[in-house]
């Protein structure tokens, strides 16, 4: 019998470590039919990576280079060149890399790459304000080459759809995620509490996230202090990590009486403390569509987010909120009902809503051989 190959395919972001659109990236990979596709990946991170040891597990490849950063735009564009050039097994290039995926997309169209998809993961740039403008003007100069160079365009909601291909036909692929990993289990809710102290009469909130200011973790510890003064016996956990986590942790030693404030680090037990918490709190100031959040509808929580993250087709209690006034996120706080006893049939409903990982790599799957056929 003739082995069929296996389709090797490029994905390009700056790292694979903990964040959104890398743990988005691993599900469908672990979901994925490993006998008919594998993943390999081109990043810019030099030190070793969360997921690195996975990957190569699981049959993939890491190449690096340096980034656009740490380049300049003509160098970037020489190394990427020089890298397709030598790497000619690869048909399909996918890039999660915002605007720099014009410059990746445009030279693997020069090394004679038949596919090449672009993936929007975002709903906006990171930086503001007059300091940002140079990046800024380097990021639209680079987007410009995106719709020229892309033979596939795909996002994680409509609005990053808008934000990086305008009015560019693209398809939402669902952040799917492992929705039995993150299935509500009562006996882990009780062992986590013990861990930390907590009683079962205790209202613990619970925020995931790297600490950087799309996240907005300042903003969430103000409203923090103003919920403690009516319910100073909740609890306030937050995992992640990042360059403002000493200064979200040096905030909350501010607060006038801390009660009750964990900053947990980098965990891969989040789907436990999932189970523990009575409510999801994510203050983003800008968001594709996150993962944390599909998460924490799966394992059942309410959830309290900015009106700036988007929510579309995703099942359960959200309450969305304008930023600025801190008294005002106290207060919805305070009003969430507690998660209820039903809690396990939340993932059959994010299931239900095409969240799985396991729906989102067998349609990722039947796109990269789509994309193949159509240039052959």
């Amino acid at each position: 019998m003739k082995q069929v190959e296996v389709l090797r395919v490029l994905h390009v972001l700056f790292s694979m470590n903990c964040g959104g659109a890398e743990a988005m990236l691993m599900n469908l990979y672990r979901r994925a039919d490993r006998s008919r596709i594998q993943f390999d990946f081109l990043v810019s991170a030099p030190e070793p990576m969360f997921y690195e040891p996975e990957i190569a597990s699981l049959g993939g490849r890491v190449f690096r280079i340096p980034s656009l950063r740490q380049s300049d735009p003509v160098r970037y564009q020489r190394r990427l060149l020089a890298f397709f050039r030598a790497h000619p097994e690869y048909r399909i290039v996918h890039s999660h890399l915002e605007t720099t995926t014009g410059l990746i997309l445009r030279q693997a169209n020069h090394a004679g790459v038949p596919c090449r998809i672009a993936h929007s993961h975002n709903t906006r740039y990171p930086g503001s304000g007059w300091r940002a403008l140079p990046e800024r003007w380097l990021k639209d100069w680079c987007k410009r080459f995106i719709l020229p160079n892309a033979t596939c365009r795909l996002a994680c909601s409509s609005q990053a759809a808008h934000w990086l291909f305008g009015a560019a036909s693209a398809e939402v692929l669902r952040n799917g995620i492992l929705t039995e990993r993150f299935r509500f289990d009562a006996q882990a809710r009780l062992q986590v509490r013990r861990r930390l102290g907590l009683s079962e009469e205790t209202t613990l909130y619970l925020h995931v996230g790297r600490f950087q200011a799309q996240k907005n973790q300042a903003f969430l510890l103000e409203a923090w202090a103003e919920l403690e003064r009516v319910r100073p016996d909740a609890a306030l956990v937050l995992i992640g990590e990042g360059e403002q986590r000493t200064a979200a942790q040096q905030c909350a030693a501010r607060l006038k009486e801390p009660r009750r404030v964990y900053f947990l680090g980098q965990r891969d037990d989040v789907p436990r403390f999932l189970c523990a918490a009575d409510c999801f709190v994510l203050p983003s100031l800008f968001e594709g569509l996150p993962l944390a959040l599909a998460e924490a509808l799966c394992a059942g929580l309410p959830c309290v987010v900015s009106d700036r993250v988007p929510t579309e087709a995703l099942p359960g209690r959200i309450t969305s909120l304008p930023l600025g006034d801190p008294g005002q996120w106290a207060a919805a706080l305070l009003a969430q009902p507690l998660a209820g006893a039903k809690r396990a049939a939340a993932a059959d409903a994010l299931a239900a809503a095409g969240y799985d990982a396991a729906q989102s790599a067998a349609r990722l799957t039947e796109l990269y051989f789509q994309q193949i056929s159509a240039f052959q």
